[in-house]
């Protein structure tokens, strides 16, 4: 049998009984601890009071820092929608590891709490309605976004073909310009070089 290295004192339900808060003692260096797993986690690794070996206090430790990353990443998307990649940013720059972070945006994209195609047809819809940007702009804003390549042309063919960039461009010129068609051949000139500066 293996040797216990701790104690498990006390286990509380939290988060709505999504997770389960253990209370750890008898370390061999008289701390305590306090580790919240998620209730799949728990039942998964057969949790009770009473003694604890190393190798599941090391699963215990590792479900909690997966359980932690995800209720960060809950916590973030609650305060604005973003891309997988932007997601796993933003956990990595709170330090959490490599490992629990990319597991929080994949459960988190699995369960639905990102859904970039509906993102990134909202960015493309806000982005040429109000700033009138051309197809390469919005190309570079969305990519600057997290979003992947792929995913961007998809969006841009389905919700910003030639017909949405014709009207872009055309509320492009009337704001810059007051007008949509040049009058001289310098105004042409500029208004070729707004349209390039603006992605058309």
């Amino acid at each position: 049998m293996d040797e216990f290295v701790c104690t498990v004192t006390r286990m509380a339900s939290v988060d709505g009984g999504d997770g389960v808060r253990l209370t750890l003692a008898d370390f061999p260096d008289g701390e305590g601890r306090t580790l919240t797993v998620s209730a799949d986690d728990f039942l998964a690794l057969r949790l009770a009071r009473g003694g604890m070996d190393a190798d599941t206090l090391a699963a215990v430790t590792a479900a909690a820092g997966r359980y932690a990353a995800l209720r960060a990443a809950v916590r973030m998307l609650g305060a604005g929608q973003c891309s997988r990649r932007r997601l796993y940013e933003k956990l990595r720059a709170r330090r959490i590891p490599d490992a629990d972070a990319a597991f929080a945006v994949e459960t988190a994209y699995a369960a639905g709490y990102i859904d970039e195609d509906w993102q990134l047809k909202s960015y493309i819809r806000t982005l040429t309605a109000q700033k009138q940007y051309g197809p390469r702009k919005l190309y570079a804003a969305l990519a600057a976004k997290g979003y992947r390549g792929d995913d961007i042309r998809r969006a841009m063919d389905e919700s910003f073909g030639e017909e949405e960039i014709r009207a872009a461009r055309r509320a492009f010129l009337e704001k810059k310009f007051g007008k949509t068609a040049p009058a001289t051949r310098d105004e042409a000139a500029a208004m070729r070089q707004a349209l390039y500066k603006q992605g058309f």
